[in-house]
């Protein structure tokens, strides 16, 4: 049950509200701050932040009520209603492209790239927050079920009271996430002015290629994660992988096809472009099977999340090995005799 830290009246403010309010500031200062001290438009920043997070509430509810139709009496109470009823995170990205989209049509910025490489960093920090604001309410868990004593506690399991009114400890996935993407967020922030003065080949850009990044570091978490998860919500047409795995691996291919692009037109196709895309693609079928088995063998859950992990590792990895393709090389200083 979500804790009321504060009741005023008819008006309570929950300790899990406030912390993804907290999480949303976050990312505006980082996201602003950058943007001005690289030659940005404030105003851009601002009709970013009111756009991106208008939208994403909406795609992120509206995805939920297409996978729950059940949970509401109609659209427009889905859509009118927002104190009850879900989200799905997968509609955060969509949001974000149609925000710099506004904000271009509003002649307010010439580079919408650099407004989302701005903004990536602290959309991954937000997104940890958001996770992290679970364990004010009740969906910090997991369907695996801890029954060793030394792991039933967190940053691994949290008690939650069945329908028996027995405590059972369940995995917190959404605490486990948290601090994932605590450290993807530095990752993402280290990419972000370490690779921004990396030198790029001859008509290679440096701007997109940060929020691409940040996009490949939480879709690769989610992956997994997603499918430890007893509410994954899933398209009516698909009870086999959910909607936050879909959209991961989506969002991971078009990393891997944006660089696969720029790295053929700076290169040429090479024996290295097939190398990385098969090596992609057999990633994603090692991730494929071993979601497929821990669905069908419950009990197989460890060894099948240890493969799937490294099956999901290297879909990230191989992305990022096409994106240094296109980095220049530092050039060697010959020391005189």
């Amino acid at each position: 049950m979500n804790s009321a830290m504060l009741v005023i009246g008819s008006m309570s403010l929950y300790k899990s509200a406030l912390v993804i309010a907290l999480g949303a500031a976050a990312c505006f200062a980082l996201m602003y701050a950058l943007y001005i001290s690289h030659g940005g438009f404030g105003p851009a920043a601002w009709l970013f932040a009111a756009a991106d997070i208008v939208l994403s509430v909406l795609f992120c509810r509206f995805l939920h009520y297409y996978c729950h139709v059940e949970q509401y009496g109609s659209f427009f109470k889905a859509m009118g209603n927002y104190s009850t009823g879900g989200y799905v995170l997968a509609g955060v990205v969509p949001a974000a492209l149609a925000a710099a989209w506004i904000v271009r049509l509003a002649g307010l910025t010439q580079n919408p790239a650099r407004l989302l490489d701005c903004f990536a960093p602290g959309a991954v920090l937000a997104v940890a927050f958001i996770r992290l604001s679970a364990l004010f309410n009740s969906t910090c868990r997991g369907k695996i079920t801890v029954r060793t004593p030394f792991f039933q506690h967190l940053p691994l399991a949290a008690p939650v009271t069945a329908s028996s009114g027995a405590v059972e400890y369940r995995f917190a996935t959404f605490f486990v996430e948290f601090l994932l993407l605590a450290v993807m967020f530095f990752l993402a922030l280290r990419f972000f002015f370490k690779r921004r003065r990396k030198p790029m080949k001859a008509g290679q850009k440096r701007d997109g290629n940060t929020a691409l990044y940040a996009m490949l570091l939480v879709a690769a978490v989610e992956m997994i994660l997603d499918s430890t998860r007893y509410d994954s919500s899933f398209f009516p047409f698909n009870g086999f992988i959910s909607v936050g795995q879909i959209g991961a691996a989506v969002c991971v291919l078009s990393a891997l096809v944006t660089w696969s692009v720029r790295s053929v037109r700076a290169n040429g196709r090479t024996a290295f472009h097939w190398a990385v895309w098969i090596g992609w693609f057999l990633a994603l079928a090692v991730s494929g099977v071993s979601e497929y088995f821990v669905q069908r063998h419950g009990d197989w859950y460890l060894g099948c999340y240890a493969v799937m992990a490294v099956g999901c590792f290297f879909m990230a990895w191989l992305p990022v090995q096409m994106y240094k393709s296109i980095c220049a090389k530092k050039k060697r200083q010959r020391s005189e005799a």
